[in-house]
């Protein structure tokens, strides 16, 4: 990959390192990468190498169910879907890293056949190798059990997400209209059948994430929509903490994460933190960035 040069924010001081006994010196494990100012494509190597590569995730021969934000008939400029260019790079690392295979599918507002082809998301990851599939199909879902659950009793998942070895969810965040806010957690409910309960949203997302959480959560913060305008954020954030990510993601739209109710829920039932420590995060700024 040709980059532009980089500055470290986070780590500029300490450079991720602390010191032990007898001068020992002992790198803080990164938990999440923070990346702005560059295209999508050129953010997401630079966030996989800080967070030690896909191969330290992802074991040969597995399978991979790759959870995009598919939902909208929208081109890729509108934001309204995750950047297509991003997922097709992801899918090419994902096989580079030894997977055996690499499927996407999405539940959609729109017609899912416009959805998948005008959001540009198709074309880009099956030019990749990936596998994409309908989300609209009741057959396509299975019973799950998932022990321990809260309110899920028995809930029907897509396909995919019993196969999968491991899920890497990728979002395209943004504020909706109604004033809600759609990211990491929502991304997650469409593995399960037409789910319309608004009251046990948070709760149902926390059934799944007992079923199986997603290895890596990749946030696009790329370009958000607003409600007249696109906000040009250049902002990518990966991590093995679903939490983290979305609550980070969200203070880069400039919401506070504490009013999410279910980051406070998940934070509580032990599936990630809200605030992660400065030394577990990786912050790169694109010099030339000017967001």
């Amino acid at each position: 990959m040709k980059r532009r040069t980089f500055i470290h924010t986070s780590l500029l001081a300490t450079g991720g390192l602390f010191f032990q006994a007898h001068g020992k010196v002992k790198k803080a494990p990164t938990k999440l990468a923070s990346i702005r100012g560059g295209s999508a494509t050129e953010m997401l190597d630079l966030a996989i190498e800080a967070m030690g590569g896909l191969s330290k995730y992802i074991s040969p021969g597995q399978k991979i169910l790759v959870k995009p934000t598919m939902r909208w008939n929208q081109m890729p400029a509108s934001g309204r879907n995750t950047n297509p260019d991003l997922l097709g790079l992801l899918v090419r690392r994902c096989y580079e890293a030894g997977s055996r295979g690499v499927y996407l599918f999405d539940q959609t507002i729109d017609p899912w056949t416009k959805c998948y082809k005008n959001s540009g998301i198709e074309r880009a990851v099956k030019d990749a190798g990936a596998k994409i599939i309908p989300g609209d199909k009741e057959f396509l879902y299975q019973p799950a059990n998932i022990p321990g659950a809260k309110v899920l009793s028995d809930p029907k998942l897509h396909q995919l997400a019993h196969e999968a070895d491991l899920i890497i969810n990728v979002p395209a965040v943004q504020e909706l209209a109604d004033g809600t806010y759609f990211g990491a957690f929502q991304n997650m409910l469409n593995l399960m059948w037409n789910y319309q309960s608004e009251q046990q949203q948070a709760e149902a997302i926390l059934d799944l994430l007992r079923f199986k959480k997603p290895t890596l959560t990749l946030v696009d913060a790329c370009q958000v929509p607003g409600n007249d305008t696109i906000h040009d954020y250049k902002s990518l954030f990966l991590s093995t903490d679903m939490v983290a990510a979305e609550a980070y993601a969200a203070k880069r739209l400039g919401i506070d994460p504490t009013t999410l109710n279910y980051l406070k829920l998940a934070q509580q039932e032990s599936f990630g933190q809200i605030t992660l420590a400065p030394e577990n995060i990786r912050s790169i700024v694109l010099k030339n960035s000017k967001s």
